[in-house]
């Protein structure tokens, strides 16, 4: 048995522990989000701050390729923090909606 399989999931507060340190790296401390909703096996956040969005938007950058880029790197490194776990954007401040909405799940 491989470590992997003999680490305990603790649930939806491993999903928040995971995503908190993603954000940190990739985001910044001026990242602005809330949890909407919480279930043992997801959790999904609604992001109302993106300071990448942000200084993108100043410097005239391509958002739609900043998305991509975005989603690519958190799913990233969401599964390579906890193989268990997986990451969607369901809503895109990129792409022209008011806010993000991240998906954090356990692989079904």
């Amino acid at each position: 048995m491989d470590v992997l399989d003999r680490r305990l999931y603790k649930g939806a507060s491993e999903i928040d522990e995971v995503f908190g340190v993603v954000s940190s790296i990739v985001f910044g401390p001026n990242f602005d989000w809330n949890i909407s909703s919480s279930a043992e096996d997801k959790m999904v956040m609604k992001i109302t701050g993106c300071p990448l969005l942000d200084e993108a938007s100043r410097k005239g950058r391509d958002l739609e390729e900043l998305s991509e880029t975005c989603q690519a790197y958190c799913r990233s490194a969401v599964e390579n923090l906890n193989p268990k776990c997986t990451q969607i954007y369901t809503r895109k401040m990129c792409s022209g909606d008011g806010y993000c909405e991240n998906v954090i799940s356990i692989r079904g």
